[in-house]
């Protein structure tokens, strides 16, 4: 059987609890060269490669790749050096100051940074629930309730969704589950889920 495509959505903060502010917490990091992920997606401060850039988070097979800082606040930059923001002109020049741009109005800023939504124990995200193995097994049903899973990324779109298919913290399994958003019984409805504890890359 085939796996979920094109049902993922961006993963962004749902509830917060236990924070007297409400809000999310944030942060920016340092990004990678050339990284493309969407927004919404996890990201984690280079693990493998203990650059101590921000880079999308590998595929989760195991205990060991499943470590996430946060969701994406935004795309990646695809930045030519690591850490080193992209010059965004529109080609027009202010007369007799040579060294000066002109930036085009409302376009996103890239100083080299990245930011994210931290993945800790306050924070509730709101995902799409799939199947990595069985597009029509990804059904909501209540025992899923504090259950653990893993996310994955969907080969359709990009975009990450929690995999029922995964359901050990040996295989990659890194969230868990708190509340349903949608009714029981919802093919690839939404579910509310927090980063557990052991996969939290800052674990603040």
């Amino acid at each position: 059987m085939a796996a979920s495509s094109n049902v993922a959505r961006p993963i962004y903060p749902y509830q917060i609890r236990n924070n007297a502010s409400g809000v999310a917490q944030g942060d920016r990091k340092l990004e990678k060269a050339t990284q493309t992920f969407l927004q919404g997606t996890p990201v984690q401060v280079d693990v493998a490669g203990a650059t101590g850039f921000l880079i999308a988070c590998p595929t989760m097979s195991s205990a060991a790749t499943a470590i996430i800082a946060g969701m994406s606040q935004e795309p990646g930059h695809n930045l030519t050096t690591s850490g080193v923001g992209l010059v965004l002109t529109t080609g027009f020049k202010p007369p007799n100051q040579p060294s000066a741009n002109v930036y085009p109005i409302g376009a996103p800023l890239s100083d080299g940074t990245c930011g994210l939504w931290v993945g800790d124990d306050t924070t509730i995200f709101v995902g799409i629930y799939g199947d990595s193995a069985t597009a029509a097994n990804a059904v909501l049903a209540q025992a899923q309730v504090n259950a653990i899973r893993g996310l994955t990324k969907d080969g359709g779109n990009n975009f990450w969704y929690v995999d029922n298919n995964i359901t050990t913290v040996g295989t990659g399994a890194c969230v868990e589950i708190l509340f349903l958003i949608d009714p029981v019984g919802t093919l690839n409805g939404r579910v509310a889920f927090r980063i557990t504890h052991a996969a939290q890359q800052q674990n603040v």
